[in-house]
């Protein structure tokens, strides 16, 4: 069974800073994910009316897109932390996921590899296009 990998994170947006954060996020998806992984099936970004809270959920392929994503994300994920996200976050994985992958992410997420929820699939099917590398 290949199911897809799913992440999301839940995120605390710094006072004042929710506008802001969404604007930057908007230009993120567009400018930065979106032209560069292309096996990425969704990256979306949510929030409740006047919420500091923001929830990005991802559906990947397989955890190598996921691992793709953290590469070429990883110097925005500082500059988020560090302009509008505060450093308290949850992030939950669902998937199959190496140790290696799960601390980046943990990392990334300003958490320890404790503060990741994992779960695994065990059985269910995905009507999304299959992980097979495209030729």
């Amino acid at each position: 069974m290949t199911a897809p990998f799913i992440f999301v994170g839940t995120h605390r947006v710094k006072p004042g800073k929710r506008d802001d954060f969404m604007e930057y996020f908007t230009e993120f998806c567009t400018g930065v994910v979106e032209p560069n992984e292309p096996r990425l099936h969704s990256f979306f970004g949510y929030t409740a009316p006047d919420s500091d809270l923001v929830t990005v959920v991802q559906v990947h392929p397989d955890a190598d897109s996921m691992a793709t994503h953290m590469r070429l994300i990883f110097k925005h994920i500082g500059e988020a932390y560090a302009d509008y996200l505060e450093p308290e976050s949850t992030v939950q994985i669902y998937g199959t996921i190496s140790d290696e992958l799960a601390q980046t992410i943990a990392g990334a997420s300003q958490g320890s590899r404790d503060a990741v929820t994992i779960r695994e699939p065990f059985a269910g099917f995905s009507r999304l296009p299959s992980a097979e590398p495209r030729r």
